[in-house]
């Protein structure tokens, strides 16, 4: 009887374990070392918020970072987060994405400039959540915020680096090469590098741009076929993350890597050695980390607090990397700023 009594009881343990395990895995798992989106003060467990993040580039080394951004505030918050995009650049594609996180009805899109207006235009009107990053819509109507460089001061720094080691009497004759130009976001960066270098007293001449489809063995054959036509180069500005690297590995291969005044732009691991060994001058960076990580706090506390930015465009925190400061810059690139409150 006993024997019974002990089985029957063990039988009714691992019921009730199973019928806990339920309730947890149908609230979303509220043990989950983060905030409940939505969540009641009486610890009850509201619908879990979605955000869907359409990257340009699903896993291009850059993108990666504001991933991993992102990841960690859906982490902190208890959102359900989807990271999406393209393996290469295609507009189309990142259209078909953002339609498809409106039919799932996600609650917000984090998405760049390479996406057309109307799939992002449509998700607005159909109540969904939209911030930019890294490149904008400035007619896109409704959007919460954009966060990103700000084109004319990363230009004039640029031109402030290279002026340090191109005398004032030598003639800049420049090179520029970005990933695409179907985007408004890439012809304006292009234009603030043109007029920031145009004050240049010796003078100043832009023969050619070309672009790296971001590759990196795209942007190598670019840069070869550059030197060999324009052989009288000696300001390289490259404008995509892949492109330095792509720069140095034609110069290096044609011998006049010490002969060229190299720029970059985004603090990838290639781009940092290559700062550090000499062969790029500096590298153009802003908050990746923050295009996903705050940009996940910007949505999550204006659905769940109704906050608003101060202003629609914010300057996510441009700055140049040097050798003076490589060791130093990484900490000012994680420095979150909430929105103020409502």
């Amino acid at each position: 009887m006993k024997k019974l009594f002990a089985m029957l009881l063990a039988f009714s343990m691992v019921f009730a374990m199973a019928a806990c395990g339920n309730n947890a895995a149908n609230n979303g798992g509220a043990d989950n070392g983060g905030a409940n989106a939505g969540g009641t003060e009486d610890g009850g467990s509201a619908e879990q918020l979605h955000f869907v993040y359409v990257s340009p580039l699903l896993s291009h080394p850059i993108w990666l970072i504001a991933k991993e951004g992102f990841e960690t505030a859906c982490d902190e918050l208890g959102i359900q987060g989807d990271w999406v995009g393209p393996q290469g650049l295609s507009s189309e594609e990142m259209a078909q994405l953002v339609d498809t996180a409106v039919a799932q009805e996600a609650d917000a899109i984090i998405s760049q400039s390479i996406c057309p207006v109307q799939p992002l235009q449509n998700a607005i009107d159909a109540g969904v959540k939209v911030l930019l990053v890294d490149g904008d819509h400035a007619d896109l109507d409704g959007r919460l915020a954009y966060l990103g460089k700000d084109l004319e001061k990363q230009a004039q720094l640029m031109y402030e680096e290279v002026a340090k080691v191109i005398p004032e009497d030598e003639k800049i004759v420049m090179s520029i090469q970005c990933a695409d130009l179907t985007s408004q976001f890439y012809v304006d960066q292009n234009n603030a590098v043109e007029e920031a270098f145009s004050q240049h007293p010796g003078g100043f001449e832009l023969v050619n741009t070309t672009l790296s489809k971001s590759d990196k063995a795209t942007g190598t054959n670019e840069w070869l076929n550059t030197f060999n036509t324009y052989p009288e180069v000696n300001v390289c500005i490259n404008l995509a993350a892949e492109a330095a690297s792509a720069c140095v590995t034609a110069s290096d291969e044609l011998g006049i890597t010490e002969d060229l005044v190299i720029v970059g732009v985004d603090d990838t691991d290639e781009n940092l050695a290559l700062l550090r060994e000499g062969k790029i001058l500096c590298t153009s960076v802003v908050s990746f980390w923050n295009y996903g990580y705050q940009a996940a706090y910007w949505l999550y506390q204006n659905i769940t607090e109704d906050r608003v930015p101060e202003q629609v465009v914010n300057d996510a925190g441009t700055m140049m990397v040097t050798q003076d400061n490589i060791d130093t810059y990484n900490e000012l690139l994680k420095v979150k700023v909430d929105l103020p409150e409502a």
